[in-house]
Parts: C-alpha cells; structure tokens; sequence
C-alpha cells in the first residue's frame, strides 16, 4: 500500500535561502527532498526547520547523481546581485561571480532534466546586459529541451504589505505546460517586458490580503528618492505599502501596523540577530506568491499525470 507521503510530489530546492520555495510548496502539498544553500545563517535556519532533508552546501560542489530521482520539481532564487538594478553601474550580470551560478544549475538540470523547474529572480534580469541575460536563460533551458514561460508577480496582490515585484520563471520538460501555471486561459493579463512597461496584475483574480494593515516606512530618507520611484525609492509613504527590505542591511526602514510584520514582534528573537534575518528576508521569496504558483502547477501535474 501506498502512503500518502510517497504520493506526495517531491522538489529539490537550490539557492534555499531560509525556505521561501520550500514553505510555498509544502503548503501547496509538496514534499521537501533536498536542499542547497552556502549562507552559514541560512544554513541553520533549514536545519532547524527541516532536519530530515539533505542539505548541501555550494552548488558548485554538486554533482547530479547528490539529487534524489523521485524530485520532480527543481526551485531556485538565483542570486540577483549582479543583475539588480539597485547595482546600477556595477551589473556584472550573468558573467558575475553571484548570478553567474545560474550556469551552475543549468549544469545540474542537463544531468537530470527534472520534469519541473520553477526559478525567481528580480526584474532587472529582464534588462541586464541589454536583455542579453535574460536570453541566455530562457535560450539554456529551451536548449535542455525545456518549455519556458514568465511572468512578473508582485507581493502586493497576495496578501502582503509590501511592493516586491519579482520574475517567476516555469520550465516544463519537453512540453509548454509551463504556460498554464502561470496564466488562465484567454487571460487579458499582460506580462512586464522590459522596454514595453508594465500593466499591473488584476487583484480581483489574486489572492487578497486577510488581514488590515496601516504601513509608515522611511527609507535613506535625507537623501528625498520620491515614493513614484518604484520598490527601491527613498523617503517617506503611509499608502498602505512598504519598500522592499534592503538585503544589504543599510536601509533605515521603520513600520508601524495593525499587525506583527517587524522581524521580533512575528518571531520573539533576540535584536541581536536582526542584521541577519533581514538580510535573508531581503533576498527571501513571497511565500504567498509561490503558493499560489506551486497549487497551480501540482494540480495541473496531477491532472495531466
């Protein structure tokens, strides 16, 4: 007899984090197999909180044969630094040392071509290098045989107090699929392309916000960014949003709201960790958002299985 656990659809999630992907498919029904992550702090935030899956360090050091046959679905957040627009100036893009690891998982998925691959990064992959970048990417898996498909999401229409709007990239195996997880069919939704502008998701079709919530932010404020500046802007704004947190610990962020977001008052850890857990929140996905995405593509698995 088959236990429900062995039904469960396995993934293996690179470039972890503190889990982001691995708590947005759990709650989509998804069972964690195998994670990497080099970061010392993340590394024991898995550890903690999820003791029993194999956890590898640098992916550099991972051959195909470490990552269990039965995960199906491959997760990643590849490192944005190179390509973030918030390095203006210093964008190496995927020839960087961060974001250049994007090579690295691709050398791992032309061992094993999972049947899913699910990747995120910020919107300035789209225009890194002149699009080059983003090209190659979509250009390396195509030529793994996989059917991409992308689309822009942004936090804000899943529940969250918090403009973050990020790249959501879906492979299928030697299919299109990866469409129909990331749009309805004859949707009117548009996707951001970099150089067309952007058209805001429809929140009515979203998951909404379950609780109110009142945000006052202030960000690098002397140095007077207007809020129209987009995630990254600088200054002050009560709209019922905040920034996106600085991964670098720099910003000089302050919330008051209806409800515990701050790092302490939600987890009743010491301040003295702070530095850290905002920067892996920083560099975190939207639980949320993958979510929605990972229901998405299990139940559409499930019906085409």
């Amino acid at each position: 007899m088959i236990s429900s656990v062995d039904k469960k659809i396995k993934v293996a999630s690179f470039f972890a984090g503190i889990g982001g992907f691995d708590l947005g498919f759990e709650a989509a029904g998804a069972e964690i197999v195998f994670q990497s992550e080099i970061d010392r702090f993340c590394r024991k935030v898995l550890q903690k909180n999820w003791p029993a899956v194999r956890l590898m360090g640098d992916i550099k050091d991972i051959q195909p044969n470490d990552i269990p046959k039965s995960a199906s679905i491959w997760t990643g957040g590849f490192p944005c630094q190179d390509v973030s627009l918030a390095n203006q100036g210093k964008r190496k893009g995927l020839k960087g040392e961060r974001s250049g690891l994007f090579h690295e998982f691709a050398r791992l998925v032309e061992g094993k071509k999972p049947k899913w691959i699910v990747l995120e990064n910020v919107p300035g992959l789209l225009n890194s290098n002149q699009g080059k970048d983003f090209s190659t990417v979509l250009n390396t898996l195509g030529e793994l045989g996989y059917g991409v498909s992308w689309r822009v999401l942004d936090a804000k229409y899943f529940g969250t107090p918090q403009r973050r709007r990020r790249v959501f990239i879906v492979a299928s195996y030697r299919s299109i699929r990866s469409a129909e997880v990331l749009f309805d069919e004859g949707s009117n939704q548009e996707v951001y392309r970099s150089g067309l502008g952007e058209k805001d998701l429809d929140s009515k079709r979203i998951l909404k916000g379950s609780k109110d919530s009142y945000i006052y932010a202030i960000q690098h404020a002397t140095i007077g960014r207007k809020p129209e500046a987009g995630p990254q802007a600088k200054g002050f704004r009560s709209d019922g949003e905040t920034y996106t947190l600085d991964s670098r610990g720099s910003a000089d962020v302050v919330c008051k709201t209806n409800d515990a977001f701050r790092v302490r008052e939600s987890a009743g850890v010491s301040e003295g960790v702070d530095s850290n857990r905002y920067r892996a929140i920083g560099n975190a996905v939207c639980v949320p958002v993958v979510t929605w995405l990972a229901k998405r593509l299990i139940n559409l698995d499930q019906k085409t299985n």
